[in-house]
Formats: C-alpha cells, sequence, structure tokens
C-alpha cells in the first residue's frame, strides 16, 4: 500500500468509526447522575464491547472475576470510575502527557508494532487514538489514587502471611490457580465476540465550511532519509493536534505555505465549490477534528476543520474490500490480545498499581523473618510454607486489596448523590 493510499485508510479508520452504525442507534437517554456527572446508556453500549473491557482493568470488585458483565452491572462500573476520578480531581491527582506516552510506548514495544500500526489496530476495535489516550490518562489517574488510597494502607506483615497459610493450608495451590484464571480477560459470549462491520457510514454534505491547513512540502532532492524525517515531523505534528494544541499555533509554527502567518485559515467556503478531494477530506469531519497527514502533489497536508453550517448527514456504503479489511483487522487484534494477555506469576495486580508487600528476597533472609513468628507455624509448617511463600503472599495481597477497595468505594458513596435512571 502506498502512502497515499495508506494515510486515507487511517483517515477513514480513524475519523469515521463512531459515526458508523457500529455502537448501534442510541436514544442516549441518561442512565445515572453521580454528584452531577451524567452517564448515558450510549457509554454503557461503549464499555461492554470487549476491546473496552480489556481496557477498563482497574481493581473495583464490581464485577465477578471471569463474568461477562450485564448492562446494570457495567453501569455500577462507571459509577465507580466517576466517583474516583472526582476524588483524583479533587486531591489533585494528575497524570501529564508525558507520562501518558511513555505508558503508550511501553504498550507498542511489548507489542512490537510501530505507531501506524498501533492506530490501525485501535480503529479496528472502534478507537481513535485521542480517545485512547484519554482512556490510558484515566487509568493511569485512578491507578495512582489507588495506590495512595488503598494498596498503601493495606501494609502486610509476615506474621499476617503466616496466618494465611496456617488457615489455609491444605488449599494454597487451589487457591492460586483460581486468582491467576480470575486475572485473564475475559470472554464473551459468542455472538458479542464477533465483529459488528458497518455496511454504512455517515458522511458530512453541503454547507460553509471553515478549515485551517498545514502544509509542509517534500525535500527537493527527494532523498529517503529527507523524506522520513518530514514524515515523522508531520506525525509529530498531528500527535500534537490530536492532544487539543491550538492548530492556528501550530500552522504558524510549521506550515511552509503563504498561510502559515494567518494560522492556515483558509476562511469560509462553499462545500459545492470545493473539489472533490478535498469534499472527501471534509464529508469525514466534524468541527475540532484534523485529518492524518495527506499527500498532495509534492507536500503532506492535514486539515482541521474549524467550523461547519448548514451541512446534512448522508449514509454511503462501505466498499466491501474496505470491510474485509476492518474485519481482519478485528481478528488479528483478537488474536493480539490473546496472545499477549497471559496471568502472572507471582504478581496478580489487575489494575497495574504498585503495592506494598513484604519483600521476596533470597533463602535467608525468608528463613529469618519465619525465626521471628515460629510461634505461628510449626517446624514442618514452616518448612511447607517457605515452598509457597510467594503465592501466599499475592494471594492474602489480592484479597486485602479488594476488602480495602469495597470499603473505599463504600465511603464515597455515602458521601455522594448518586441517582440511577434506568
Amino acid at each position: 500500500m502506498n502512502r497515499k493510499n495508506f494515510y486515507l485508510l487511517l483517515l477513514f479508520f480513524s475519523l469515521t468509526w463512531f459515526a458508523t452504525p457500529l455502537h448501534g442507534e442510541y436514544s442516549d437517554r441518561i442512565a445515572a447522575v453521580v454528584n452531577g456527572d451524567v452517564i448515558l446508556e450510549s457509554d454503557i453500549k461503549k464499555h461492554k464491547q470487549p476491546f473496552m473491557r480489556n481496557l477498563t482493568n482497574l481493581p473495583l470488585g464490581v464485577i465477578p472475576p471471569g463474568k461477562w458483565p450485564t448492562e446494570r452491572e457495567i453501569l455500577d462500573e462507571l459509577v465507580v470510575i466517576h466517583l474516583l476520578e472526582q476524588e483524583a480531581a479533587k486531591k489533585g491527582i494528575k497524570v501529564d502527557d508525558k507520562g501518558v506516552d511513555a505508558s503508550i510506548a511501553a504498550i507498542k514495544k511489548r507489542n512490537n508494532i510501530t505507531q501506524d500500526q498501533f492506530v490501525l489496530l485501535l480503529a479496528a476495535n472502534g478507537l481513535d487514538y485521542a480517545e485512547y489516550r484519554k482512556i490510558m490518562k484515566r487509568q493511569l489517574t485512578l491507578t495512582r489514587l489507588i495506590t495512595t488510597e488503598v494498596t498503601q494502607k493495606v501494609p502486610l506483615s509476615e506474621d499476617d502471611a503466616q496466618s494465611y497459610f496456617k488457615k489455609n493450608r491444605e488449599h494454597i495451590d487451589e487457591l492460586y490457580n483460581k486468582l491467576r484464571e480470575s486475572m485473564m480477560p475475559t470472554r464473551p459470549p459468542q455472538e458479542e465476540a464477533k465483529p459488528n462491520i458497518p455496511t454504512h457510514e455517515e458522511v458530512y454534505v453541503g454547507g460553509k465550511i471553515r478549515l485551517r491547513q498545514i502544509t509542509l512540502k517534500m525535500p527537493p532532492d527527494k532523498n529517503r532519509k529527507s523524506i522520513e524525517k518530514m514524515m515523522q515531523k508531520a506525525k509529530q505534528i498531528y500527535t500534537e493536534a490530536m492532544k487539543g494544541a491550538d492548530f492556528g499555533q501550530l500552522a504558524k509554527k510549521n506550515s511552509q505555505d503563504g498561510l502559515a502567518s494567518k494560522g492556515g485559515d483558509l476562511g469560509i467556503m462553499d462545500y459545492k465549490d470545493m473539489v472533490p478531494a478535498l469534499q472527501k477530506v471534509v464529508e469525514h469531519l466534524k468541527p475540532g477534528d484534523v485529518s492524518p497527514p495527506l499527500t498532495g502533489g509534492d507536500a503532506l497536508v492535514m486539515f482541521y476543520l474549524e467550523d461547519a453550517k448548514g451541512r446534512t448527514v448522508k449514509k454511503v456504503p462501505i466498499p466491501e474490500k474496505m470491510r474485509k479489511q476492518l474485519e481482519k483487522r478485528f481478528q488479528e487484534s483478537q488474536a493480539q490480545r490473546q496472545q499477549h494477555s497471559k496471568p502472572p506469576t507471582h504478581d496478580p495486580n489487575p489494575g497495574g498499581a504498585e503495592v506494598d508487600e513484604p519483600e521476596r528476597e533470597g533463602p535467608d533472609a525468608a528463613d529469618s523473618k519465619t525465626k521471628k513468628s515460629s510461634e505461628i507455624l510449626t517446624p514442618a509448617e514452616e518448612k511447607e510454607y517457605k515452598k509457597v511463600r510467594g503465592k501466599v503472599i499475592d494471594l492474602l495481597k489480592h484479597d486485602t486489596i479488594q476488602a480495602r477497595m469495597k470499603e473505599y468505594i463504600e465511603e464515597l458513596k455515602k458521601a455522594s448523590i448518586i441517582e440511577i435512571k434506568l
């Protein structure tokens, strides 16, 4: 696939998916109100999708492990997420863009995929890159809150671990295997696991359009390294724009055409007077949207839809070839998630939060700790305990964190006004 076709495909993937029937036709009735924050029915539908279920992996304790959630359970989960977001805001807990970018970079490295492949993977699962960044930022923010308010408030001692072992001595392996299984991503029912590839897409036609553009000219020598450098710059500008940077200022700083000083402002245009290629671009944009870099002659151009009035929505068929590409991407993403979803060994922490636990040092250190609490275990029990100490700590840590998490959520609910509308 040449670069032009790739970016056109990327434009379709990243900007039209949410306008298609993939998520169904929602009435968007209010499902709940949490301290003034609204949860819509469409939020529930979105969070029930398999890919979103894998992203929402905080240790909230709302949905039983291994169970595919009902819509009511998802609503309960969203209520908790809103409560935690509000609490994080009150406490001033924030994650900057560098932290989000570093986490995403680690995910791409772990899965050995490029940025372009990552964007396509997200699009095949109904997400654009900007929304994924928001989800990642929320996850990191809430993980920090949970670490501070939950995990760090449940310190575990060696005595605790030995007492847990003595109580559950005959079932440690069984309990640990169940815990590992519960950490595996939940598989949706067969009918929900199938991709709902749309047959039509919604486009916006007609009306008055106001665009801004950024133009990057192809290097005169057309050297491969020079072109790659320019492409990298274009991706960087696009990423900044998607993060919410002022497009006009980006144009003044980076654009290489006569409109740079005006922030790339093309003025108000009539849709019917645009060339067909530009019509195709704006058909997929809503006010505030940015197009990925597109090749145009000897330049790369990206557009920002500043304003649009008098447009109408039109449904057009998606070519069968494109639908097959979407289905292929969906299947590839499913296979990748299964490949990279093995449960952890001796560290079953579903939210990814850092947890304080008894240090697992060498055998000598473990022996010395055991001697301090020898009144809990008999010599025979101590010998058996050493063999499964790591599993015992994981089990105790998980159970204790879950209990504290339940208490913490109840505390937040008692201090909140929650209205369930469904």
